[in-house]
């Protein structure tokens, strides 16, 4: 295995100055703290449970290494795929071999960053809230959808069971890395109380714009670096790893140019923290699919991404009046869903034969790779992309609105006001009334 997946290390420090960058002073100070709790936990729910649930069945995907021998235990393993890894806890026992070790280095800064992004989305609640989220996403929410599309798992094995294109497929993370993070997140935030917000012109203020937009670059840069290492997931798939990297400069190009003409248009002036995020925009919408777009699909998916940021934001900021000063949630809704929609649409079958383990070769003919519906796709891959939508939002938003019913602040009660001048008397007031009543009943009208 390749070391180019030290890059990765770079993708959640990107998203700490990417979500700096929008923050006053005072706040920027307080989620530096937090992000460090939220690495923390990160770290060491992975290594507790997360790597098991997540590769503990790890030999389903390469049955032919022997260094994976003992990583072989897949709850509920059938022809269907699993649920999750049963191997591997804690790092222990003689399955932990040094490619299992490499394994758990290659795919830890992808879930330290989808933490750290649940993390930045509820920074303005209670910190309990934020040490549970972060606590439950590394140790069991994340590594179990992992499990589903990246260990062997039943999302993967759509192309099998109901013959839909090559199962869910999910190159780079749009999915775990921004789509779960965001349900889950906006799972929460969703019953916690909303105070109305002043109209605002505009985008966002910028309070720390250089840093955000070094954030943007780092998650680019990061994330292609660490694509380079040929991920595990990506075992027996015919790819191109340099398409998947210009693809990802190409959708963060795309939606840089559209997310400047919004702000264009709207202010008359180029924002930088909009820039940034809509690099970001650009940049997540490119994950699932970089390596199976043509360039100018690339292109046009971050066009498209760049327009919906902006329309993401102002529905969580303005219309349903989310606390998500990081902007997860429009982040995962248009990096995301979008990202992992697209694929299903323009991906150009190129690329991807044996992805998730479907027969290249049929009859001695070569079937195509991952093929979307605008390139002569029957459309079985979009339903993938649209079952395995749906299964990970219910998932992530499930486990969201629990720990939001949890969290929800109590009502506090108002005791009743009371009268307690020692003079009067509800007794005393009655009959002071019918009295004044009865005189002036008595009075002869002028």
């Amino acid at each position: 295995m390749q070391a180019n997946w030290l890059w990765g290390y770079f993708i959640p420090l990107g998203l700490l100055l990417l979500a700096w960058g929008g923050l006053p002073p005072q706040k920027a100070a307080r989620i530096t703290a937090l992000a460090a709790l939220a690495l923390a936990l990160a770290v060491v729910g992975y290594w507790v449970t997360g790597f098991a649930l997540h590769l503990g069945g790890a030999q389903v995907i390469n049955p032919n290494d022997p260094a994976l021998a003992g990583l072989d235990a897949l709850f509920g393993r059938s022809v269907t795929g699993g649920f999750f890894g049963m191997k591997g806890f804690a790092l222990s026992g003689p399955e932990v071999t040094p490619t299992a070790l490499g394994l758990f280095l290659a795919y830890l800064p992808l879930f330290a960053g989808a933490t750290l992004l649940t993390t930045l989305a509820l920074v303005e609640l209670r910190r309990w809230v934020l040490v549970s989220a972060a606590a439950l996403a590394a140790t069991f929410i994340f590594p179990i959808a992992a499990c589903w599309v990246w260990g062997g798992g039943w999302l993967a094995h759509l192309g099998h069971t109901l013959e839909l294109g090559h199962g869910f497929v999910d190159f780079g993370g749009s999915a775990l890395l921004l789509w779960l993070p965001a349900t889950f997140a906006g799972g929460i935030l969703l019953l916690q109380p909303r105070t109305p917000r002043e109209p605002r012109e505009g985008p966002p203020p910028a309070y720390f714009p250089l840093l955000a937009n070094v954030g943007s670059l780092l998650l680019g840069l990061g994330w292609i670096g660490w694509t380079q290492s040929a991920p595990f997931h990506t075992y027996a798939a015919t790819l191109d790893l340099h398409r998947a990297g210009l693809s990802a400069l190409m959708g963060i190009a795309g939606a840089t140019l559209t997310s400047q003409l919004y702000a264009w248009l709207v202010t008359g002036e180029i924002e930088p923290l909009l820039a940034a995020r809509g690099q970001a925009a650009g940049w997540g919408a490119a994950l699932a699919g970089a390596a199976f777009l043509p360039p100018w699909a690339a292109l046009v998916n971050g066009l498209l991404a760049g327009l919906l940021f902006p329309l993401a934001l102002y529905l969580i900021e303005d219309v349903l009046r989310l606390h998500d000063s990081s902007a997860t949630l429009p982040l995962g809704l248009t990096g995301g869903l979008w990202g992992l929609l697209s694929l299903g649409l323009i991906a150009d079958g190129r690329w991807g034969q044996g992805w998730n383990g479907i027969q290249p070769l049929a009859n001695g003919v070569q079937l195509p790779g991952v093929q979307g519906l605008f390139f002569g796709g029957d459309g079985g891959q979009l339903l993938a992309q649209l079952i395995g939508l749906m299964a990970l939002g219910l998932w992530g938003l499930g486990w969201g609105l629990l720990l939001g019913i949890i969290a929800r602040p109590r009502p506090i009660p108002v005791p009743p006001v009371v009268d307690e001048s020692p003079n009067t008397t509800e007794s005393d007031s009655t009959e002071a009334e019918s009295e004044e009543i009865e005189m002036k009943e008595a009075t002869p009208c002028a």
